[in-house]
């Protein structure tokens, strides 16, 4: 049996990342999806139902995770837990679990790292999109900028007007470029923490107003890589943005949060690339984009607090199946 528990962020596609791995390798299914957002799970379910699933292969328990969550991953008829969610859940969740497979895709404060020589305007035009798509409710959403100064003044030049031409309002308006966050709680959350980081010492360069549940996109330099705003992940709509003197210090602050979920770097240097590659601590690297990027069918997860295991089909698959070494022995002679 996989216990599969879902966020809210992408309620369809997640879920999906999960049950129908778990499904094709033969498991019955325990989904738990977020509690701001069971009908589209619901809605899931019943497509696999009207499609021919047995009675009791796929049952779907909506409601707290505080009341459900410890029930579900404590329970020693559970062979998997299949979870995406905050570190301090996963955390829990491993004390909890006892002896069983766990998938865990957690936290992250993703990094760009933007060395000298890169396309300024490229990056610039990546990270626009890249820190705001979906509010930035997205655990791979860049959330860190480090630039070397030398081209700092020339990319935040570059990436304000981008960032300023995201507009927010109606969903259903085609002009409406970015919607709100999941509730106003969470918007009153983003707008605390821009405005500590600008009584710490940061500067707000545009964006970081609230209307609700809506917070305008925006863009804080000069951003301390030690404080809250670069450590903990945000999940909201705005980008840290630091400097770096070389490209070891560069290193150094993309390594230096607790998560490693995924990191983009953008260079015209191939030396630079596989460096990055060898030594950010990462479980995903992009070269020359930001992390808001994945392939649905590519293995899927991250390093230190943010997580273990691989979704993908097939690495979910593989994660959600029982090995045996069968050795079959003849008579002997």
């Amino acid at each position: 049996m996989v216990v599969a528990i879902t966020p809210f962020n992408y309620p369809a596609l997640l879920v999906l990342h999960k049950i129908a791995p778990a499904l094709a390798a033969g498991n019955s299914v325990v989904l738990k999806p977020a509690r701001t957002t069971p009908l589209t799970a619901l809605a899931l379910a019943k497509c696999f139902v009207d499609a021919g699933l047995p009675e009791g292969v796929l049952s779907v328990l909506t409601g707290a995770g505080g009341d459900l969550g410890d029930a579900l991953v404590s329970d020693s008829r559970v062979n998997k837990i299949s979870f995406t969610g905050s570190t301090a859940t996963g955390t829990r969740i491993t004390t909890l679990a006892g002896v069983k497979k766990l998938s865990l895709e957690l936290g992250a404060s993703c990094p760009v790292v933007v060395l000298p020589d890169a396309d300024i305007d490229a990056a610039a035009a990546a990270v626009a999109a890249g820190g705001f798509v979906n509010a930035g409710q997205v655990c791979i959403s860049v959330q860190r900028v480090i630039t070397h100064p030398k081209i700092s003044g020339d990319f935040l030049d570059a990436l304000v007007p981008r960032v300023e031409k995201i507009r927010t309002g109606d969903p259903r308006s085609t002009d409406t470029t970015m919607g709100t966050l999941i509730t106003s709680k969470e918007a009153q959350r983003v707008e605390a923490s821009i405005k500590a980081a600008v009584e710490s010492g940061a500067t707000l360069l545009t964006g970081g107003d609230r209307d609700g549940a809506v917070v305008t996109p925006a863009v804080v330099a000069g951003v301390d890589p030690a404080s809250a705003f670069s450590q903990d992940e945000l999940f909201g709509p705005a980008v840290a943005v630091s400097t770096a003197d070389d490209w070891a210090g560069a290193i150094a602050q993309a390594n230096g949060t607790a998560y490693g979920l995924s990191a983009g770097v953008f260079t015209s240097d191939v030396a630079g690339s596989v460096q990055a590659i060898r030594e950010i601590d990462a479980g995903m690297i992009h070269i020359n984009w930001t992390p808001l990027w994945r392939a649905d069918l590519m293995p899927y997860g991250g390093l230190k607090g943010s997580g273990i295991g691989k979704e993908g089909p097939r690495s979910a698959v593989a994660e959600m199946t029982d090995v045996k070494t069968v050795i079959l022995h003849g008579r002997p002679w």
